[in-house]
């Protein structure tokens, strides 16, 4: 069988891509947009919490009072107005600009708005993927955060026990943001791989079919390759589960889920559909590879026994994009195969043969 291209196989289409969140499925650019749209409530909130400490400045800070919050107020419309469109790497100029705007407060109206920088961190470590970009941005709030030691000298001795305080706050803030939402991604990865996996045999289940192979599809149709798609039937499954008992059922089902496992590759996919019916699903797959995989998965199923009774199998075939182009389209002619031949009773050695599709 050819070899896969295992870059392309790698590769996903970044609009598409899913991640988990709040118990559903959120795709990459949904979760950009609501980054954007986070940070245009920070920006909004940072502007208004901002007036009324610049009321209690002295006259000569009056101009403060309007102008920053202003700045952070169109800073917020820019940001919303963006947000569905925006890509994801403008963050980082997002949080940048958050940082100069702080240090604008810092220096013209009070040392005090320098607590704003623990809001930066936190977004940072909250919003970026890699612990370098996080870093990076709060080492560039630190020295925000020393500045002012350089341009007022007079009052070096204070800033610099302030940056004593607030440094470290920065980076136990984000560490800890870092941490928590590591763990909460990791956790999330994990629930998802469980909630693709069928309990009894380990492989994947019905909804790691629905959830992958319709991204599989949009990647191959931008590739123009194709894609197979084998379902599998035991034949007589209903009698080792009368005849032996329902608990050797379970392991024969088990023993048929590792032999397919074994027989595809790495980048093939195995479900368990339910009951004694299983899919595979065969990335960058011609129809003659498709035709030799069906076999070989037949074969490797018909060296299953369970007690005297030999287990064979009952194989239907459907291709992309000569069959279908859609999940529901491919299982439909693959089922219809495999219905034909079941009904035909064909001899186990022809059951994997697909017939030709109706138009």
């Amino acid at each position: 069988m050819a070899g896969i291209d295992q870059d392309a196989v790698l590769d996903e289409p970044s609009p598409e891509e899913v991640e988990s969140s709040g118990g559903r499925l959120r795709t990459r650019r949904e979760q950009t947009t609501l980054y954007y749209r986070l940070s245009a409530v920070l920006f909004v909130g940072g502007g208004l919490s901002g007036i009324p400490p610049d009321l209690l400045q002295a006259p000569q800070n009056s101009s403060a009072i309007l102008i920053l919050p202003v700045i952070a107020i169109l800073s917020a419309i820019i940001a919303w107005s963006v947000s569905e469109h925006a890509p994801r790497a403008g963050l980082h100029l997002v949080a940048i600009v958050a940082t100069l705007e702080v240090s604008l407060s810092v220096a013209f109206v009070s040392t005090t708005f320098a607590v704003y920088f623990v809001f930066i961190a936190v977004f940072a470590a909250y919003v970026f993927e890699d612990r370098w970009a996080i870093a990076g941005q709060i080492g560039f709030t630190i020295l925000a955060t020393l500045a002012p030691i350089v341009y007022d000298p007079d009052a070096a001795r204070d800033l610099a026990i302030q940056a004593l305080v607030l440094i470290p706050t920065l980076i136990i803030a984000g560490g800890m943001v870092t941490y928590l939402r590591e763990q909460l991604a990791s956790s999330e990865e994990r629930y998802r791989d469980l909630s693709e996996r069928d309990p009894l045999t380990g492989i994947g289940n019905y909804r790691m079919l629905v959830n992958r192979v319709p991204r599989e599809l949009r990647r191959h149709a931008r590739y123009e390759r194709p894609l197979g798609l084998i379902a599998i039937d035991l034949d007589d499954f209903k009698r080792v589960n009368d005849m032996l008992g329902h608990q050797r059922g379970d392991q024969l089902l088990c023993e048929v889920a590792d032999t397919l496992s074994e027989a595809v590759r790495v980048h093939d996919i195995v479900v368990r559909q339910g009951g004694d019916e299983f899919a595979v699903i065969a990335p960058e797959t011609n129809v003659e590879e498709l035709l030799q995989l069906a076999e070989r998965l037949r074969v490797k199923v018909a060296s299953l026994a369970a007690g005297e009774y030999a287990i064979g199998a009952s194989i239907g075939c459907s291709h992309y994009p000569e069959d279908a182009d859609s999940l529901e389209g491919l299982l439909s002619v693959a089922d219809e195969r495999l219905r034909v031949v079941k009904g035909e009773g064909l001899p186990r050695q022809r059951r994997w043969q697909p017939l030709p599709a109706e138009r």
